[in-house]
C-alpha cells in the first residue's frame, strides 16, 4: 500500500482558502505545495486577506496499518506528520485598514494532522503544531508585531479532483 501519486485538492478553513497540489515522493511520503490566501479578521478593527505560500513534506505514518484494518485511504486519508515552510507576502492584500497591514513572513512549523474523507471527493484536515516565525522585511504596524514562537492550528473542509 503506498499513498496517492497525486491529489490535487480545493480546502476552505476559518482563515483562508488554498488550492494544493500533493505529490506521492516514496511509499508513505509526499510533498504537499499550497498557494492561498491567508484572512486576519481583528474585532472592532477590520480585516486583511493577503496570498501565502506553503510547502509541506508530509509522512503518513500510520497509512499501511489503516490499509490492514480496511479503512478508506482514498486521497491519503491518514494520519501524518509534517514540516510546514510558510511564506506569507505583502505583494497584494485586501484590507479596510487605513494603512498597510501584511507583512512578508517565514514561518517553520512541526505539525501533527490527520486527513479523512467525508465521501469519495470531500474531505476534511485538522492539524496542530508549534513553530516559529519571522519578519523578512518589517515595514507596517501590524497588529501582531511580536515574531518568535507560535501555535498553528488548521481545521479545513475541502474537495480533491
Amino acid at each position: 500500500m503506498i499513498i496517492e501519486k497525486t491529489i490535487y485538492n480545493f480546502q476552505i478553513g476559518a482563515v483562508g482558502a488554498w488550492f494544493s497540489n500533493e505529490t506521492r515522493l516514496y511509499d508513505e511520503i509526499s510533498l504537499k505545495s499550497e498557494v492561498g490566501l491567508y484572512t486576519e479578521i481583528i474585532k472592532g478593527l477590520g480585516f486583511f486577506i493577503a496570498p501565502e505560500i506553503i510547502l509541506e513534506p508530509r509522512w503518513y505514518y500510520n497509512f499501511k496499518k489503516r490499509g490492514s484494518k480496511g479503512l478508506d485511504l482514498n486521497n491519503n486519508s491518514a494520519n501524518f506528520v509534517t514540516l510546514k515552510t510558510n511564506f506569507r507576502s505583502s505583494l497584494f492584500e485586501f484590507s479596510n485598514f487605513e494603512n498597510k497591514r501584511a507583512e512578508n513572513s517565514i514561518a517553520f512549523i512541526p505539525k501533527w494532522g490527520l486527513r479523512r474523507n467525508i465521501n469519495s471527493n470531500f474531505n476534511y484536515e485538522f492539524g496542530l503544531g508549534l513553530g516559529y516565525f519571522f519578519y523578512i522585511d518589517k515595514k507596517y504596524a501590524t497588529v501582531s508585531d511580536n515574531q518568535g514562537l507560535f501555535v498553528d492550528l488548521h481545521i479545513r473542509i475541502g474537495y480533491s479532483f
